[in-house]
C-alpha cells in the first residue's frame, strides 16, 4: 500500500515537472520571439548632446524605425550611418542595461558665413561647408567679408591662408561671444577687422595671436556688458589692447 502510494506521489511529482518544464520551455521561446520580434517597439533610445539636429533627424539618419526593437538594431551600423551626415561630427552609439541605446552626437556647427558666386555658404571652424543659399537668411553666425571663396558646394572644404586664420580666431570664442560678432572683414593679410552687433570695431591686426586675441574679445566684450561701456574700438594688436570710449 504504501509502495503504491510512493509510485503514484512519484508519478505525479514527474508530471508536475514536466508541466512547469514545459511552461518554462514556452515562456522562454515567446520571451526569445518578443525580443528579437521586428514588430514590437522593446527598450528605449535615448539622444544626447545634439542642439540644431533633432532627435527625430537622428532617428531618421541612423535609419531607426518608428516601431524598433533595439535588441535588433547593430550599434556599429547606426554609428557609420550618423557619421555620414554632414551635420554630425562625432557620434558613439552604446548600450546601457538593462534595455537602453545611447547615442550621443557632436554636431558640426557653424562659425561664419562667405560669399561665394551663386550666394553665400555656411561654414564650420575647418572651412567646411554647410549649406548654401542664394540669398543671406537670419545670420547666427558673423560673415566674412574681403575674401570670396570660388565655385564650393555642401561638403567641399575651402581651401584660403587667410580663411584659415580668421578661422583660428572664430573657433577660439565661445558660442555666446561669436553670436555677438555681425562681421569679420579681411583687408589685407595685416589688416583684419571684426564688428560687433553693437558697431564696436575690433582691430585684429594680422594674423598672429590669433586665440589669444579671442580670449580677450570674450573678456573685453563681457565686460562692457556687465559695466556697460561706451566703447567705439578696441585695438587688439597692441599689448595690452588699446580701448578708445565713446
Amino acid at each position: 500500500m504504501q509502495t503504491s502510494l510512493r509510485v503514484k506521489a512519484a508519478r505525479r511529482r514527474r508530471i508536475w515537472l514536466g508541466f512547469l518544464g514545459m511552461v518554462v520551455a514556452a515562456g522562454l521561446v515567446v520571451g526569445f520571439l518578443y525580443v528579437n520580434s521586428s514588430v514590437f517597439f522593446v527598450g528605449e533610445i535615448l539622444v544626447e548632446g545634439n542642439k540644431y539636429i533633432t532627435a527625430e533627424d537622428v532617428y531618421q539618419v541612423a535609419g531607426i524605425p518608428e516601431t524598433v526593437n533595439i535588441f535588433r538594431l547593430n550599434v556599429t551600423n547606426v554609428k557609420t550611418q550618423l557619421l555620414g551626415d554632414l551635420r554630425i561630427a562625432e557620434a558613439e552609439v552604446s548600450r546601457r542595461f538593462p534595455a537602453t541605446i545611447v547615442i550621443k552626437v557632436k554636431e558640426r556647427l557653424p562659425v561664419a558665413v562667405v560669399g561665394v558666386p551663386y550666394g553665400f555658404a555656411e561654414i564650420d571652424r575647418r572651412g567646411v561647408v554647410l549649406s548654401v543659399s542664394k540669398n543671406l537668411k537670419r545670420m547666427q553666425v558673423p560673415m566674412i567679408t574681403g575674401i570670396q571663396a570660388g565655385n564650393v558646394y555642401v561638403a567641399d572644404r575651402i581651401n584660403d591662408p587667410l580663411l584659415d586664420t580668421v578661422l583660428d580666431y572664430l573657433s577660439a570664442l565661445e558660442e555666446p561671444t561669436l553670436n555677438q560678432l555681425s562681421e569679420i572683414n579681411v583687408r589685407s593679410v595685416n589688416e583684419m577687422v571684426a564688428y560687433s552687433l553693437d558697431s564696436v570695431v575690433l582691430r585684429l591686426g594680422n594674423g598672429e595671436r590669433m586665440q589669444e586675441k579671442a580670449q580677450l574679445t570674450a573678456s573685453i566684450l563681457q565686460e562692457m556688458k556687465t559695466k556697460k561701456m561706451k566703447v567705439e574700438y578696441i585695438d587688439l594688436s597692441y599689448v595690452p589692447p588699446i580701448i578708445k570710449m565713446r
